[in-house]
Parts: C-alpha cells; structure tokens; sequence
C-alpha cells in the first residue's frame, strides 16, 4: 500500500521521534509500537545529519511493523531508509526559503539521490505557540482564536494541490490546537489532515480525534512521559 493511501484511511496515531532529543530512540519506538502507534515520524528542527538520520531510521525499521516517515526540519534530514517524506513547505513564514527556496533544493535531491521515497506534499500551517519550528522557520503563528484564519490557510493549500495539511502547535506547546481550529480546517481541506502539538493526554486526543483528522501525533510526550503513549492511542480510537 502507498503511503498517501495508508494516511487517508481513518485516523491514526504517528509518535515522532527527534534524534537530536532522543538517544533512546529504539526505546521510545518501541513503547509507541507496544502502544499500539500507527507510524513513526522521524526529524526535528535542529542538529541532525543526514548519516545520523539514516543510522536512526534503519534502526527503527529493524522493529517496526509500521510506517517510519520522514519529517524533515532541513536538508539534511534526508534518506532512503524511510518508506516516505513529508515534503513539507511553511506556508505561514515570512522567510521565502522555508514556502519555496528549501523545497526547490529538496526536490533536486529527491529526484536525484532518493527517487524511491514517496513525497506527500504537506502545506504546514503553524498556530498558537508555534514552537521551536515557528521560531527557526521565522513563522507567524495562527492565534487559536482564529481559525476562519487558519481555514483560509487551509482552503489555499487545497487550491495549490498539497496532499495534505499538517496542522503544528509546536513541539512542547501548552495547550493544543483546539476543537475548533480543527474543525475550520478539516472542513476546509479534504485530504489528509495531520494535527500535532501540545496533546499531553487522553481526553486532549479524543478532543482532536473526535473532529476526524487523518493522523494525530504526540512527540514530546514520547520523549519524557512514553509510558502515557498508551492512553493516547486508546483515547484516539475510542474517540471517534
């Protein structure tokens, strides 16, 4: 099965794994699969190599039975061991490198050094606190009162043909994205709808489960409280 065929169906848990934060990688790919995770995403927003990128993902595909997808925070973060790549382009920046400038040196190295990893075109669309991703990417966050906003982001990256929305509040956020803000934007793009950040429990998301986004990912909790992975992905599929 292709991976954009996989992403559309239903909704799945993804449990990201940075490198740069997480020596323990393997453990914490291994608590998230126990859990019952649908994928692993795999990058981050700084500090990581391309070699660093390939030893991880090789070593987490040695003990997953599910998709490792790549989640790049730069050009390094490259490599064919990944079965995918979110080709993500920073549509709420105010730096043209991160919309475009990034995307047409990445697409060069696709073609040339890694034609076999499918690409999902990914419109990233960063509200609330934004996060490191916000900072380094020289965003300007949605503010969570605002989702007509955050819609209208969404609605033209439908129009420019992304596959899919990732929905950030950034890794460590305080709160999520709320309900509301998922919903603007789940009405407004009709593929796959991917939301993370700031969902440090059950009830935060069965919250986001229950608006139907394709994929809900946890990070940050993975790397300091990974035995709650659990309560996440069990929140997640009764949620619905």
């Amino acid at each position: 099965m292709k991976l954009y065929e996989y992403l559309v169906e239903g909704v799945k848990h993804f449990t990201l794994i940075d490198p740069d934060k997480s020596v323990d990688y393997l453990r914490i790919a291994k608590l998230a699969l126990d859990a019952g995770t649908d994928g692993i995403l795999v990058g981050g927003s700084l500090g990581i190599r391309e070699s660093q990128m390939a030893h991880v993902v090789r070593d987490i595909k040695t003990i997953a039975h599910v998709p490792v997808v790549l989640f790049p925070g730069s050009l390094t973060q490259l490599t064919e061991e990944a079965d995918g790549v979110l080709f993500l382009s920073v549509l709420n920046s105010l730096d043209p490198y991160f919309i475009i400038g990034a995307q047409v040196q990445g697409a060069v190295l696709l073609a040339k050094h890694f034609p076999r990893l499918e690409a999902i075109s990914t419109a990233y669309i960063l509200v609330g606190d934004g996060g490191a991703a916000g900072f380094v990417s020289m965003s300007r966050p949605i503010p969570y009162t605002r989702p007509d906003i955050a819609a209208a982001y969404a609605l033209a990256a439908s129009y420019i043909g992304f596959k899919a929305v990732y929905l950030e509040a950034g890794s460590g956020a305080p709160q999520p994205a709320p309900p509301e803000i998922v919903r603007a934007v789940r009405k407004a793009f009709p593929r796959i709808l991917i939301v993370g950040g700031g969902i440090r429990s059950g009830e935060a998301a069965s919250a986001v489960a229950r608006e139907k986004p394709n994929v809900i990912v946890t990070g940050t909790l993975a790397e300091e409280r990974p035995e709650k992975l659990g309560e996440i992905v069990k929140a997640i599929k009764s949620g619905l």
